[in-house]
């Protein structure tokens, strides 16, 4: 009895491990293999950005993905492209924080743009994290969607930018309220 039970004490973090592993990978549409850069859980579908494992501004390749996972709906760019051909990189500095953003772009002109930030606008000023996805065309959001907590981490920031030698964007995008 007491083997058996020192086995269950063991056993039940293990498994719970497991199964939060699992949980997190079923929610991004990034491959065995690939670097998640991004993921986002929205309250019906998933957006993640994805890269090769072997990546370089003329090398490999990051791709923008939306919907389920084995379901699709949304690729960008279509076909696998390098990251400097496939998406523009932006950062923001704040007070007690900062963020990142990459901005895919569709063949009808249509912008997504991918966000993860943390700052101090929380309530009474406490640090808080947001991250999220907008969709805009002609330089205006028509859908602002927020990723549910808990967010999950990715490769996001200035660093990935610089080794994928992403384009910074133009025209700078703004934080959606």
């Amino acid at each position: 009895m007491k083997s058996g039970l020192i086995l269950d004490v063991f056993l039940l973090p293990v498994f719970l491990m497991c199964s939060f592993s699992a949980a997190f990978a079923a929610e991004t549409l990034c491959t065995d293999g690939e670097l998640l850069i991004f993921t986002c859980r929205t309250p019906k579908k998933t957006a993640s950005v994805c890269a090769s494992p072997q990546f370089g501004p003329d090398t490999g390749y990051l791709q923008y993905r939306f919907g389920e996972p084995g379901k699709i709906e949304l690729t960008l760019p279509s076909v696998k492209a390098p990251p400097a051909k496939s998406a523009q990189s932006g950062t923001w500095f704040f007070s007690g924080g900062g963020g990142a953003y990459l901005r895919f772009t569709g063949e009808d002109s249509t912008d997504y743009f991918v966000y993860t930030a943390i700052g101090k606008w929380g309530k009474n000023g406490t640090t808080t994290d947001v991250a999220g996805i907008s969709v805009q065309k002609d330089g205006k959001a028509f859908l602002n969607i927020k990723c549910r907590k808990p967010l999950v981490e990715g490769e996001l920031g200035p660093d990935f930018f610089d080794k994928a030698g992403l384009p910074v964007v133009e025209k700078a995008f703004d934080l959606p309220d």
